[in-house]
């Protein structure tokens, strides 16, 4: 079925979007001016022949969004070409070398978070960890710290469980957290110092829970807790205190945890 032809008013209002995508496209890659120019040309032409402008629009729009897609490319591949440049061991492997494979290799057993394909892989892996805690650990153990302290203003829930919901929103969803993190992979041009920083502070993020979690575990009452209930605790317990030396987390910590 043959598509209406656009009314005048839509046709003005796909030249407004085209002029747009050429200042978006001009400034975001620093292209030369004359590209607009060139396009304003072509708009003059069509006007002048009497042709069609439905079809005009469509192509012209399709011109300058595949102008902008090679140009995304472009971009990624040669971020990804200097970060390989910069991981990449030359020569003989030194011992920082060795202690980052041995790292790869502790942290490979842990189920990667389903996010952007070029996050880093400590980040994967770091959050598909905290999404194991909370689907395997966690709703037994918050049971039992309900019960323990049932007034959500008494700590330690007050500052634990929405450090949880924050880091490890269940269901293998990407918590809230890492949406900054996730938008700054995506930016053309992508800044990988911006990146990088932020990637640090998403660890530190998970240290400071990791820790938190550990203090909490460490000071519940027990003493009238369930043989269940005591199991649910030292798994928990278990599975925190691994995840510090798995990630190398353990002088990570918040300061009013002390040393």
């Amino acid at each position: 079925m043959k598509s209406r032809p656009l009314s005048e008013e839509e046709v003005e209002q796909a030249v407004k979007k085209i002029r747009q995508l050429y200042d978006d496209y001009i400034i975001t890659f620093t292209k030369p001016f004359r590209l607009k120019n060139q396009f304003e040309d072509r708009y003059f032409e069509a006007r002048k022949s009497r042709i069609d402008l439905t079809h005009f629009v469509i192509a012209e729009i399709e011109v300058v969004r595949r102008l902008k897609h090679n140009e995304e490319q472009k971009l990624i591949e040669q971020e990804e070409k200097r970060f390989k440049k910069r991981t990449k061991s030359k020569g003989s492997r030194g011992l920082a070398d060795r202690v980052l494979e041995q790292h790869r290799k502790q942290i490979e057993k842990y189920p990667d978070l389903k996010m952007d394909p070029r996050a880093s892989y400590e980040i994967k892996k770091l959050f598909g960890a905290l999404d194991s805690f909370e689907r395997q650990y966690w709703p037994p153990f918050e049971t039992l710290l309900r019960r323990l302290y049932p007034s959500y203003y008494a700590n330690p829930r007050i500052d634990l469980e929405p450090r949880m919901y924050a880091l490890c929103p269940g269901a293998g969803a990407a918590p809230p957290i890492i949406s900054r993190y996730e938008a700054l992979l995506l930016r053309i041009p992508r800044s990988m110092n911006d990146v990088e920083w932020e990637e640090k502070r998403l660890v530190v993020e998970a240290a400071f829970l990791l820790h938190h979690l550990s203090k909490v575990i460490s000071e519940l009452p027990l003493a009238d807790c369930s043989e269940e209930e005591k199991e649910t605790v030292e798994k928990a317990k278990g599975f925190v205190h691994t995840l510090i030396e798995d990630f190398r987390l353990k002088d990570l910590k918040p300061a009013n945890l002390g040393g």
